[in-house]
Order: structure tokens, then C-alpha cells, then sequence
């Protein structure tokens, strides 16, 4: 099976933003951007006509299947030899608890597979259902930082091994 088209939960299509035409890629990245501007705090919105242009930067994306223009999830991470940096994960809080987060780690585990790897990612302490969400996917916390994403606002350092 192709990792581009990995089971997923019913009525949901799972793919790499590489896997689509070059010519379709920008109207995503503004579908992505606009769900993230919904989504997160403005400090920490990525500016996609950077990010997805570098060579070591995917991500992955969720639509329903009755629906493919309209982005529902999706996840952005960042290749460096062994390491992966998971640096978004976003679900549409209608499509939450579905288990489209779960698919979206591990599409990216099953990439990243071959030759042994870590992925790791950096999430706020306050964000309970993240964390959880890592927990079950088997990440493990490596660091803790006091008012890393502001005052009051801790991070955890989580690191998944796979593929060893």
C-alpha cells in the first residue's frame, strides 16, 4: 500500500502535500493557513509560502472523503537525518475525537520507519488533549520548560523512537 494512501478512519482521506500537482499545492497551503488562523494563537502561525518551499519540511493532510477541497486536519514536520520535528498537529474541533490525529503520527511514523528515527515535538503544558493524544501514541517527555511559550505557559519536550 502506498504511504500516501494509508486505512483510515471511515470517511476520511489521509495524503502527503507532495503527493499532490505542484499546480494545486498553493490553494492548500491558503486552505491550511486559513484553518490555522482559526485554530492557533496569531504568535504562533507559520508563514506556508516559506515553510512548504524548504526541501526538509511536509506535512500531512486530512480531508473527508465526500470532500476532498475541504482541508480537516493536518500535521507539519521537519526532516533532519534521524530526527523528525513534529511541528503542528491541527484538527477541525468538529472532526476531534475521531482519531484523525492519531492517523496523522502515524502516517508519519510508517515514512519515517526505515532506518530507525526519533520524532520530537514540543507541546504547552496547558494543552491537555495534545498531550494526551501523544501519550497514546507512545511519545515519552524528555524536557521540561517554565514559560516557554510565554508567562505561565510550560512546554514539554516529547520524543517518540521508531523504527529501530
Amino acid at each position: 500500500m502506498s504511504k500516501a494512501h494509508l486505512p483510515t478512519p471511515p470517511d476520511f482521506l489521509i495524503k502527503e502535500f507532495a503527493s499532490f500537482q505542484p499546480k494545486d499545492r498553493q490553494a492548500i497551503a491558503i486552505k491550511v493557513a486559513k484553518l490555522e488562523r482559526k485554530v492557533f494563537p496569531a504568535i504562533e502561525h507559520f508563514n506556508y509560502d516559506v515553510e512548504l518551499k524548504k526541501k526538509n519540511i511536509g506535512m500531512v493532510l486530512a480531508f473527508k472523503e465526500d470532500d476532498t477541497d475541504t482541508v480537516v486536519a493536518y500535521l507539519v514536520y521537519q526532516r533532519m537525518k534521524r530526527l523528525v520535528w513534529l511541528h503542528k498537529l491541527c484538527v477541525l474541533e468538529q472532526e476531534r475525537e475521531k482519531g484523525l490525529g492519531k492517523r496523522l503520527i502515524e502516517f508519519l511514523r510508517t515514512q519515517m520507519e526505515k532506518g530507525g528515527c526519533q520524532i520530537h515535538l514540543w507541546v504547552d503544558s496547558n494543552r491537555k488533549p495534545a498531550m494526551a493524544l501523544y501519550k497514546s501514541c507512545g511519545f515519552q517527555q524528555i524536557e521540561y520548560r517554565p514559560d516557554y511559550y510565554g508567562p505561565g505557559r510550560a512546554a514539554l519536550k516529547m520524543e517518540l523512537s521508531i523504527g529501530e
